[in-house]
């Protein structure tokens, strides 16, 4: 053997030595996973959740909670009849519609299946019922389960947890199956306020304690929280608590009607003449408050149309407490600028008060100034001249002439309001200002109503007089001390008003010149 050769066959023994240690470093190939059992991830139910209408479990202390679908809306059955959480329901069905199996055991001696922790029972479309006996937990994760008495499988045990406490959380909260938008006709009392109305041609109508238009979204407010009211707890009938709940003496009532209110013919004086009359409250649904249920005051007693018993948060109460007041149309009055004759305000102004506030009301305005403002008659437009000759003269200086003749200027309209004081007519009036003030009662959108006026001394007071052709409306404005909110009355009406109301009664209403 030559050199060369021997120098190859080292080559070669390197080559293969690096090949094994290379071959060496390499990861060794993981194991096979292991094959599941056939039933592992398998659904366990041959139904389509849309199909089943209705689901029966009972626990093992014999307790059933049964919900049946009408349409497409689930239903309580039992233990009460009463709406269900839609959403919730329909989870849970298609939960145990679509349960899978995690295995099948080898031996399951303490499946707990003979004595079951539930039992459910799925109907569904077509007829079909399957029974489900739920057992004993195989470990933290897993129950057994049995479908029609079959095989022995083993489902996640997460569904427990749902199935514990169906029958209170399946249950719709709401104390009423109404919608707000359904009622046409409401009453509501408490304390000395009662407080009825009614719905005709889309718009509210308050009939007591007297009559006076209604504000739609301040009543569809106190609907909502009427109707929107969910109860807090749900009671037993044989609650030893229902003792104390004082339904026959309730601290708030309330009766809500989806009839369209019925027109009642009555006499006057001989002549008949159709009354809007409200309906005897016989049918729609009655909601009954009782006393609290305990000193705290924070949970009442409510009695549902059914003569079921819950509790409800004192805050859900507060929200149903309305008064006539609260829920009238907020427009005190709306006057057409057109109809305008005469705008007359007189502004009054008192000192700071002093530190006998006893003192005050007696004291004299230290100032008062008076605005009157006519509307101008309606002017006949101008005659028109004679007709332009057909033809021009041809003559060329006179046409000259003529073309070199200074143009007319338009006369300048007279404004459409006047003074009659302070100034005489022949000052000229902003009208743009005048529109500005009367927009302000175009309506005039009061905040809130009140009861009484303020107890607080005047700062300013406006005393605005707008006529029309048949009606004079009378209404004061007032900035009262003490940095309390302004206010105005109008005939037996007080009621809040925006502070920018004021700026265009202070306005300066003379045109200024150029």
């Amino acid at each position: 053997m030559n050199f060369k050769t021997t120098i190859v066959l080292i080559i070669l023994l390197f080559i293969v030595a690096g090949t094994l240690w290379w071959t060496g470093r390499s990861p060794s190939t993981p194991p096979p996973t292991q094959t599941p059992t056939i039933d592992q991830g398998t659904r366990l139910l041959d139904v389509q959740t849309n199909n089943v209408n209705a689901l029966s479990l009972t626990d093992a202390a014999g307790q059933q909670t049964t919900l049946h679908k009408y349409g497409d809306t689930w239903r309580l059955t039992a233990p009460v009849a009463a709406a269900a959480v839609d959403w919730s329901t329909k989870d849970l069905v298609r939960t145990i519609a679509e349960v899978r199996s995690a295995g099948r055991p080898a031996e399951a001696p303490d499946s707990g299946l003979s004595s079951p922790r539930y039992r459910l029972t799925l109907s569904t479309d077509d007829g079909k019922t399957i029974n489900i006996a739920i057992g004993n937990r195989a470990g933290p994760d897993l129950m057994y389960a049995q479908v029609d008495g079959g095989d022995v499988n083993l489902i996640d045990s997460s569904l427990e947890k749902t199935l514990k406490t169906a029958a209170t959380e399946l249950r719709d909260k709401h104390l009423l199956d109404v919608k707000d938008f359904q009622v046409k006709q409401f009453r509501i009392s408490y304390a000395t306020t009662r407080v009825s109305a009614e719905q005709v041609d889309g718009k509210w109508k308050i009939l007591e304690p007297t009559q006076m238009p209604g504000d739609d979204s301040a009543i569809s407010a106190l609907l909502s929280a009427i109707t929107g009211a969910e109860a807090s707890e749900f009671l037993k009938p044989d609650s030893d608590e229902l003792a104390f709940a004082r339904f026959n003496q309730p601290t708030y009532t309330a009766w809500l009607s989806t009839a369209a209110p019925t027109t009642q013919p009555a006499t006057r004086q001989g002549a008949q003449a159709a009354t809007t009359a409200p309906s005897n409250p016989v049918g729609g649904v009655t909601l009954l408050v009782g006393a609290s249920d305990s000193l705290a005051n924070d949970h009442y007693f409510v009695q549902l149309p059914d003569g079921q018993a819950a509790k409800i948060a004192k805050d859900t109460l507060d929200g149903m407490e309305k008064t006539a007041l609260d829920l009238r149309d907020k427009n005190v009055l709306n006057i057409a600028s057109d109809d305008v004759k005469q705008i007359s305000i007189i502004h009054e102004t008192w000192p700071a008060p002093t530190t006998q506030p006893a003192s005050r009301p007696s004291m004299e305005p230290i100032s008062s100034k008076m605005i009157v403002l006519d509307r101008r008659a309606a002017q006949k437009p101008p005659a028109l001249g004679p007709p332009a000759p057909a033809t021009m003269p041809t003559t060329g200086p006179t046409t000259m002439a003529a073309a070199t003749q200074p143009a007319t200027q338009p006369e300048e309209q007279p404004s459409v309001w006047q003074f009659k004081s302070p100034y005489d007519a022949k000052t000229a009036v902003d009208d743009s200002k005048v529109t500005t003030l009367l927009a302000k009662f175009q309506p005039l959108a009061v905040e809130k109503y009140l009861v009484k006026v303020p107890d607080a001394p005047p700062l300013d007071r406006y005393t605005i007089v707008i006529k029309t052709a048949g009606e004079s409306m009378t209404l004061e404005l007032v900035k009262p001390s003490g940095g309390g909110n302004p206010y105005g009355t109008y005939n037996d009406l007080t009621f809040e008003v925006s502070p920018q109301i004021f700026d265009p009664l202070d306005a300066d209403f003379r045109k200024t010149p150029g």
